[in-house]
């Protein structure tokens, strides 16, 4: 069998759904899986043990995608798209795929062969949704999803927090104010811990007024592309971040990971994963004190 799982999305998103696709391959040892997703993932994740082959989509203009779409259900022979997205964009390619192949569809949305009643955001999380998407194949043992294999060599754990103070373009609103985390950096440095300070060239305005504020904590840019994220985490005794893609990798670390989060239906459904996530959440995150950060890492560090 052929299989094509769409997924598109942020990165959090993604690796929220490497569960569902590891269940997959574990049920569908000798089948051939392939991921459709943005191209900037593919690179990111080429790795990735669950696929045979990661293709792109990157959501241009509808019609020049779902020829796209089209094209690739045909060179693949696929037999089975599985749409994790559920998006009105994937309705569309439901329909064409419908009407100009014989590959049955398994979605939440129209014009699907096993239409799964998805749950809405806020209700559960959404790796739920994805294990109840996935019994309509008959697979009822779910998964968690696992980034071991990013793993590039053994990994020697020093007093090291990571901080990740910065967010997509969009997600300003589910920053932490830059002052306090220089504060808790202060106070962790009394304790001669390390702070590495992470993100992307978008985030450098953000970790410099951290260290302008806390000048002994470390702009650790240039170590924290994505590919490499999960190794530099699993490296560390504490990882402290706003709700943003990379702290979903962090969390599968299962190290302690403190989770900052404006409290509304979309963090409730879409939190990191992993054994050490410590959820702290507010209607508005900028409220939470420097104070509660504090108390909760005395609580873990103690």
């Amino acid at each position: 069998m052929n299989i094509l799982v769409i997924k598109h999305g942020s990165l959090g998103d993604l690796v929220l759904s490497f569960g569902a696709i590891k269940t997959l391959r574990e049920n569908y040892p000798n089948s051939n899986i392939y991921l459709l997703t943005q191209s900037n993932y593919k690179q990111i994740f080429k790795n990735l043990p669950y696929v045979n082959e990661i293709l792109v989509d990157n959501r241009i203009s509808i019609f020049p995608s779902v020829k796209n779409i089209l094209k690739k259900v045909k060179e693949k022979k696929i037999d089975l798209l599985i749409d994790l997205q559920n998006s009105t964009r994937t309705e569309i390619y439901n329909l064409f795929i419908k009407i100009f192949t014989k590959c049955k569809i398994l979605s939440a949305r129209k014009f699907s062969d096993y239409k799964y009643k998805q749950k809405k955001l806020g209700v559960q999380h959404i790796t739920k949704n994805h294990q109840e998407q996935l019994k309509y194949l008959e697979i009822n043992t779910y998964l968690k999803p696992d980034l071991s294999w990013m793993l590039k060599g053994n990994t020697k754990q020093s007093k090291k927090v990571i901080f990740i103070p910065g967010t997509s373009k969009s997600g300003e609103y589910k920053k932490w104010p830059s002052d306090k985390y220089a504060e808790v950096a202060k106070y962790l440095v009394s304790r001669n811990y390390e702070i590495y300070l992470t993100g992307s060239d978008l985030d450098i305005n953000t970790i410099n007024e951290i260290i302008k504020l806390c000048p002994d904590s470390k702009n650790k840019i240039n170590e924290s592309k994505i590919e490499d994220f999960y190794q530099l985490c699993m490296s560390s005794e504490l990882i402290l971040t706003n709700d943003t893609g990379p702290a979903h990798i962090a969390g599968l670390t299962n190290k302690n990971v403190i989770w900052l989060a404006n409290d509304n239906e979309i963090s409730r459904s879409c939190y990191p994963l992993g054994n050490n996530l410590h959820k702290i959440t507010a209607s508005n995150v900028k409220n939470i004190s420097v104070n509660t950060i504090i108390n909760k890492i005395e609580q873990i560090l103690k």
